[in-house]
């Protein structure tokens, strides 16, 4: 189904909030599934998923436990959103040349936002890499090389590189106005966005428009 990017932004936004996430990861990952939405890469069904995958965990097990080394999270698996939000704070380390390494990563295309966040802040090229997947940022522009069509989209990574390269190569990425959320995605997220809305009270339900205990027909 067809939505339009604000829709979606404002989705997946309420959806991480009613997962758990605080308003400030959420408000990102709002703008992330937007990005990819906008890029024509399934971006909201990524993160129906990754939503899924760590419901009831807790978030210090899912963060990364240090950005010195290689990047660990005490679960095994890094969540990109707690990952991407760590790569965006040392943006400008970046720039200066270093590089990070992150260990096993769930739904790593959703790294590739807050990656191209970090170059247009800073103003380096950026690469991000993972299993057949090599995508850079620089200047503005976006150039994707991908092996196969289903790495882009891989539920996880076992490894994901970043690092400040001198130029933008692969296929010139092409932005959309609108963006696609497959039916199962939009219900899991419409279920997450839920619960970030008050539990009807008596009050609530008698002060509502269209109700009351007057009866005006």
């Amino acid at each position: 189904m067809s939505w339009s990017l604000n829709e979606i932004e404002g989705l997946a936004r309420k959806a991480a909030r009613g997962a758990g996430l605080d308003w400030g990861l959420a408000e990102e990952a709002g703008k992330a599934t937007r990005w990819l939405c906008a890029a024509g890469w399934p971006g909201a069904d990524l993160l129906a998923g990754l939503l899924t995958r760590n419901q009831g965990v807790a978030y210090d097990r899912i963060r990364p436990i240090s950005t010195d080394g290689t990047w660990q999270a005490r679960s095994g698996m890094l969540c990109p959103l707690a990952a991407g939000a760590a790569l965006c704070d040392r943006a400008w380390d970046w720039a200066d040349g270093q590089s990070a390494t992150l260990g096993p990563t769930a739904m790593p295309l959703l790294l590739v936002p807050y990656m191209a966040w970090s170059a247009d802040r800073t103003g380096a090229i950026l690469h991000l890499g993972f299993q057949g997947v090599s995508i850079t940022r620089g200047h503005g522009e976006t150039g994707v090389d991908v092996a196969e069509a289903d790495a882009l989209t891989c539920a996880a990574a076992a490894s994901v590189a970043l690092t400040p390269v001198k130029t933008v190569t692969g296929a010139p990425l092409r932005r959309a106005y609108r963006g696609e959320i497959g039916t199962e995605a939009a219900r899991t997220l419409l279920d997450f966005a839920q619960k970030t809305y008050a539990p009807d009270t008596e009050q609530s339900r008698l002060s509502g428009a269209g109700a009351g205990l007057t009866d005006n027909d």
